[in-house]
């Protein structure tokens, strides 16, 4: 089963309350950026990952730089809108022509770290045969 993988990456985080976007925070050696993209980059049924950016985003670049690993899912980058529906439209445009009528397209936000594959894997198990899709509304319950 391959799918894609949208991300929405532009938010401001101003509830955060730290000096920049919630993605680019510190975590563990690594951005939360980083360990959000870590269970897709690592599944070879990924066929691609498009992040939504803020248009004035300086984060990025570095981030961009530490994820060119072989092996790894090709991420892309579109630019976000206003909002977080927004952005996932502006995702899924850029996948057009690409992903097939037939494939999966998830979407899973930049500031969402703890997903293991373990719970990748047990979503992609329960809902890849079905029909419409569904969600996963937290760690533990797939519906």
């Amino acid at each position: 089963m391959r799918y894609w993988l949208v991300m929405p990456a532009a938010g401001l985080s101003s509830r955060f309350g730290a000096d920049g976007p919630k993605q680019y925070a510190p975590l563990e050696g690594r951005t939360v950026i980083e360990w959000a993209l870590a269970p897709f980059l690592a599944d070879p049924r990924c066929a691609e990952i498009v992040v939504a950016l803020a248009r004035d985003d300086t984060g990025w670049i570095q981030v961009a730089a530490r994820l060119d690993a072989p092996g790894t899912s090709a991420v892309t980058t579109v630019g976000g809108g206003a909002q977080r529906s927004q952005s996932v439209r502006l995702a899924l445009a850029a996948l057009e022509g690409r992903a097939g009528l037939d494939e999966w397209v998830l979407v899973h936000d930049a500031a969402r770290p703890c997903l293991d594959a373990h719970d990748l894997e047990r979503l992609l198990g329960r809902l890849g045969t079905h029909p419409v899709g569904g969600c996963s509304r937290s760690r533990r319950r797939i519906l």
